[in-house]
């Protein structure tokens, strides 16, 4: 979805965006469209309020003012528990470090996710060892995150958090800790599954190289959408 007048109506949708933390004003009436199957990265220099903006649109903060609007669904007004479930269901959320729970295997921190849902634990794990191998890490399913590279801790985040096949995956910095060979092959691996999922992306990145992956760019400047609608 263009965010410069195109038809077609964005999946997910920003409009004016303002959020204070303390003192901070960290967006200043950011606008972003996002749409079905699209790769969109958000850059930005550090402080410029990326992070943010991606917690917005995830339903993970709720903004001072402006409005975010999910498959017809303004997020902004929605209960928690209708927030909760979309996390569950339509969202998939990737953080710089993983955020693995240590105490479980590979196999279970992807499962947890279809547990949650519902699911038996033996469907869980099954679902669970299927997305560790579309990433390249099954043969990790036993180990604990402590015992992963941090290229492979980030392939296990990735396929716990399209386990679900969610809609939406909201990837903040994800090979912001890795070195350039396992940055990317997260990256290859994320836009490869999600292609073929139809899975929209939005991907929040410092990297230039890493934002050559999407689809399109937007760049965030003080807060608010300095360039916008690039195609990548």
């Amino acid at each position: 979805m263009s965010d410069n007048g195109g038809t077609a109506v964005p999946l997910l949708a920003a409009r004016d965006l303002t959020k204070t933390h303390g003192r901070t004003r960290a967006l200043s009436g950011a606008s972003a469209d996002l749409g079905a199957g699209e790769i969109l990265a958000v850059t930005g220099t550090s402080g410029s309020g990326k992070s943010t903006l991606l917690h917005c649109l995830a339903g993970i903060v709720r903004p001072d003012e402006g409005t975010v609007t999910y498959a017809g669904e303004r997020l902004d007004e929605l209960p928690e528990k209708r927030l909760s479930e979309l996390r569950r269901t339509e969202f998939g959320v990737v953080f710089q470090f993983g955020q693995l729970i240590p105490e479980l295997t590979a196999v279970d921190n992807v499962a947890l996710p279809l547990l949650l849902a519902g699911a038996s634990r033996t469907d869980a794990r099954a679902g669970a060892g299927e997305w560790l191998e579309r990433f390249g890490v099954r043969g990790q399913g036993a180990s604990r995150p402590g015992e992963l590279s941090g290229g492979q801790s980030q392939r296990v985040a990735l396929a716990r958090a399209l386990v679900t096949s969610p809609k939406v995956v909201f990837a903040d910095e994800p090979t912001g800790a890795l070195d350039s060979l396992a940055s990317e092959q997260v990256m290859t691996a994320l836009v490869t599954t999600a292609r073929e999922a139809g899975t929209a992306v939005l991907l929040i990145t410092h990297d230039a190289q890493v934002a050559a992956y999407a689809d399109r760019e937007i760049r965030l400047t003080d807060g608010t959408v300095a360039t916008a609608g690039v195609a990548v």
